[in-house]
């Protein structure tokens, strides 16, 4: 048998285990009966990295009308789509079960005053999780690449608009992901777009990542915010030279701070990351933000976060990393909105 035949042979055993494993695991969203829901028309924007371009195809999802949490901006709404089988799949007795073992989605959209945002900012806003989270993988992909002890993933994200509800409104969408990593802890935020913050795991991975990201781009992008369930992460921040991704893009200031916290290691070092000089000017002009300001603020009120679910820490932090820092004065909104393009 030639050795492409067994490769087929032996991919085909690797789904038909994995959809007998799905078929069999327990739906943790089963008590809310999201198949009995009627399904609805979207439009799906996937964002393209090579080209900054959203593609956009047509789908069906059932959702729930109620969020089932919140946060001061955000609000999250449990979401089921059904993947269609291509016509070579093998792995139909999946997909039989229809929506009764539809795949798991949190959908994400601005309200204000109880109604979902539908104007051209509001949809705007959406685009940018999504881009950010696309361009955050795209880093991934070229750290994994340099062999690390540990890889890492971004949870893809997407955007959806219910095309024949008023306003059209816009959804941010990704996987639901439950459970805990190796280490039995769940969702951690890692760092921030401000400057270094773990206050208990201390792991090298995620801050290796954000320093990766900024030497493999020539010093053009820093992804920060690195938060999720072991390596699995989302909701990122990406700093840029032209503060182009958003409110939360603090640019080459969020860069300095990042590296002002970063602590080298083995991980650094085996990846031919350089220690970062900061120049003196850079230290005296960060001095003045003090360590409340700048870091631990941005989680050391832990009795303010502990007790929230995920989705409503996310959504404290997004509020947060808007107003760490003012953006330049020097930098006039013509230029600003230039960059955001």
């Amino acid at each position: 048998m030639c050795d492409s035949v067994v490769i087929q042979k032996r991919f085909q055993e690797i789904i038909h285990r994995a959809a007998a494993k799905a078929v069999a695991e327990e739906d943790v969203w089963g008590k809310h009966n999201i198949h009995a829901i009627p399904a609805e028309r979207v439009i799906r924007y996937q964002y393209n990295v090579e080209n900054r371009q959203f593609v956009k195809d047509e789908t069906i999802v059932k959702i729930e009308k109620e969020p089932f949490t919140n946060g001061a901006m955000r609000h999250c709404f449990r979401m089921k789509k059904l993947a269609m089988p291509p016509q070579s799949a093998s792995n139909h007795r999946f997909h039989k079960y229809g929506w009764s073992r539809a795949l798991n989605y949190v959908a994400k959209c601005y309200m204000e005053k109880g109604e979902i945002i539908t104007t051209k900012e509001g949809k705007d806003n959406v685009f940018t999780d999504v881009t950010l989270q696309y361009e955050a993988m795209h880093w991934a992909e070229k750290f994994n690449k340099s062999n690390p002890p540990k890889k890492i993933d971004f949870i893809r994200a997407y955007a959806i608009e219910f095309v024949d509800r008023p306003g059209k409104p816009v959804f941010a969408v990704e996987r639901f992901i439950a459970g805990h990593d190796q280490y039995g802890n769940g969702f951690l935020k890692h760092n921030t777009n401000s400057g270094f913050v773990d206050l208990e795991e201390h792991r090298k991975t995620p801050q290796v990542f954000s320093a990766h990201s900024f030497y493999s781009s020539q010093g053009q992008r820093l992804v920060a915010d690195i938060q999720g369930v072991g390596d699995m992460y989302t909701d990122p921040q990406v700093l840029s030279m032209d503060y182009r991704f958003g409110d939360g893009d603090l640019g080459p200031r969020g860069m300095a701070l990042f590296f002002k916290t970063f602590r080298h290691c083995d991980i650094s070092d085996s990846l031919g990351i350089p220690i970062f000089p900061l120049s003196r000017n850079e230290k005296k002009h960060q001095s003045k933000y003090s360590d409340d300001d700048s870091e631990g603020s941005s989680l050391s009120n832990d009795s303010q976060v502990e007790g929230k679910c995920r989705f409503m820490q996310l959504d404290t932090n997004r509020t947060r990393r808007k107003n760490i820092l003012v953006q330049p004065t020097e930098l006039s909104d013509e230029t600003r909105n230039t960059a955001k393009r």
